[in-house]
C-alpha cells in the first residue's frame, strides 16, 4: 500500500508515480547543518554546498512608508486581473525575512521566511531554524529583530517565530488559497538564495499533487512543483500567485548538484494556515485526522469489484476509537490484497467528489480541529454520508 492519507502518520516514501527522479535537498543554506539529502531514485550524493556565513550586504531604503500609508494601500481592493513582477516584489518583498539560525554547537544557517501579520508572526520551514538556539530576523530595509520559536511542526516543515517590532510601514503578505491552482499557472518565488537577500524569481506551476517528505519522515501531500528558480537559501520563503498572494512555502528542490535544475516543491498554504494557526493560538501544532488510510480505487480494482467507471478511495484500515471509526466507516478485510474487498468507497467529501490520495488529503489537512465534515461512501452498492468531527492526530502516532 504505497498511498496513504495525512491521517495516517506512518512514515513512508512518496507513492513511485508522483516522486521526483533526484535527490531531495532542503533548500537551506547551513554550516554543519545535516540536510537530508534522501536519494528517491539513484544512489546517495553528498550534493557539496558552498557554505555562506554572512549574507550580502543589506540595501538602507531611503524613505519608509508610514503605517498609515500602508494601511490606505490595504484599503485599495487588489485587481483580479495579474500584478507585475515588479508590482508584486515592490509590494510584498518588504514582508520576506532572511533567517539566520544558530546554535552554541556551531550547527546554524540561512533561510527565508514571510511575516503573516502585523503582530509579528512569521513563518518559516521547521528544517531552517531547526535544533536552533539564537534566531535573527533582517528586514528589507536592514532592520534585525530577534526571534522565538513559538511552534515547530516537522511534519509539514513548519515553524512559526514571533518578534516583538515589526518595522514601521512593512505589511504583512496576503495569504491565499492552493485549492485552486492549474499547471501552467504563473508564479513569483521570493527569497535569499545562498544568502542573497530578496532575490526574485518566476516560472510556473509545473506541476500539482506531488508527493514529498517532511523532515521527520511523514508525507506531505499536494505539494506545488515549480520551475522558478529555487536555490538553497530559499527555504522558507513565500511562493506568490500572479495576484500578490502566497500559495505555497518553498522546501524543498531535486537536484545531483545541490543547485537548481528546474524542480522546486513548495508546501501549499491551505496546508500551512490552520496549522500555524494552532500554534499561534496554543502554543503547538494541530493536525486534522479522521483515522484512516486508503487507496486509490484504480480501473483495475474497479472491474474486478463490478464499480466500472467509479473513482474514489477505498478504505484500507480504520484506527481504532478514531473519528472514522466512532463514524461507522468500514475497512478492507485484506487491505493489501490485490483487490481490496469489505471497505467503503471514499466517493465525496463535503459532497466534493473524491477522485484519489490527494483530494483526501486536501480535504483533512485543510481543516481545523474541531471542524466537523461529510464523507459520502459507497457501500453494497449504495451511497451513505455520515457526519464526523475533525481531531488532532493522536501523539502515540508521531514519528520519531
Amino acid at each position: 500500500m504505497n498511498d496513504v492519507t495525512p491521517d495516517d502518520p506512518t512514515p513512508r516514501q512518496p507513492s513511485r508515480g508522483r516522486r521526483a527522479a533526484a535527490l531531495m535537498i532542503p533548500a537551506l543554506i547551513g554550516a554543519g547543518v545535516a540536510l537530508g539529502v534522501m536519494a528517491a531514485t539513484g544512489e546517495f550524493s553528498d550534493g557539496d554546498v558552498t557554505v555562506i556565513r554572512e549574507s550580502a550586504p543589506l540595501s538602507t531604503a531611503t524613505s519608509t512608508p508610514s503605517d498609515a500609508a500602508v494601511v490606505a494601500e490595504d484599503a485599495v481592493q487588489r485587481s483580479d486581473g495579474a500584478l507585475s513582477v515588479a508590482e508584486i516584489v515592490r509590494r510584498e518583498s518588504p514582508a520576506v525575512v532572511l533567517i539566520e539560525a544558530s546554535s552554541g554547537s556551531g550547527n546554524g544557517g540561512l533561510g527565508s521566511g514571510f511575516l503573516i501579520d502585523r503582530d509579528g508572526h512569521i513563518l518559516t520551514n521547521a528544517h531552517v531554524v531547526d535544533k536552533s538556539d539564537d534566531t535573527t530576523v533582517t528586514f528589507s530595509d536592514g532592520t534585525k529583530e530577534k526571534a522565538r520559536i513559538l511552534g515547530a511542526d516537522p511534519s509539514t516543515d513548519l515553524a512559526v517565530l514571533k518578534i516583538d517590532t515589526v518595522p514601521a510601514g512593512v505589511r504583512p503578505v496576503p495569504l491565499g488559497s492552493s485549492s485552486s491552482l492549474v499547471v501552467g499557472q504563473e508564479v513569483v518565488a521570493i527569497g535569499n538564495p545562498y544568502g542573497l537577500e530578496r532575490t526574485a524569481t518566476t516560472g510556473i506551476v509545473s506541476a500539482l499533487e506531488r508527493a514529498i517528505e517532511s523532515p521527520n519522515g511523514f508525507t506531505i501531500q499536494n505539494a506545488i512543483q515549480t520551475d522558478a528558480a529555487i536555490n538553497q537559501g530559499n527555504s522558507g520563503g513565500p511562493l506568490f500567485d500572479r495576484a500578490g498572494r502566497v500559495i505555497g512555502m518553498n522546501s524543498q528542490i531535486a537536484s545531483q548538484n545541490g543547485g537548481n535544475v528546474g524542480l522546486g516543491f513548495a508546501v501549499p498554504i491551505d496546508t500551512i494556515k490552520p496549522i500555524a494557526e494552532s500554534v499561534i493560538d496554543g502554543g503547538r501544532p494541530e493536525h486534522a485526522w479522521i483515522g484512516i488510510s486508503g487507496r486509490e480505487l484504480t480501473p483495475a480494482m474497479a472491474k474486478a469489484l463490478g464499480l466500472e467507471g467509479r473513482r474514489g478511495v477505498v478504505i484500507a484500515q480504520v484506527v481504532e476509537d478514531g473519528p472514522a471509526a466512532r463514524a461507522d466507516l468500514t475497512a478492507a478485510t485484506k487491505p493489501d490484497a490485490e483487490v481490496p474487498r469489505g471497505g467503503d468507497l471514499i466517493v465525496a467529501i463535503n459532497g466534493r467528489p473524491v477522485q484519489d490520495m490527494a483530494d483526501v488529503s486536501r480535504a483533512v489537512a485543510t481543516r481545523e480541529v474541531g471542524d466537523t465534515i461529510t464523507v459520502t461512501v459507497l457501500r453494497d452498492g449504495q451511497e451513505k454520508t455520515v457526519t464526523l468531527r475533525l481531531e488532532d492526530r493522536p501523539a502515540r502516532l508521531g514519528a520519531g
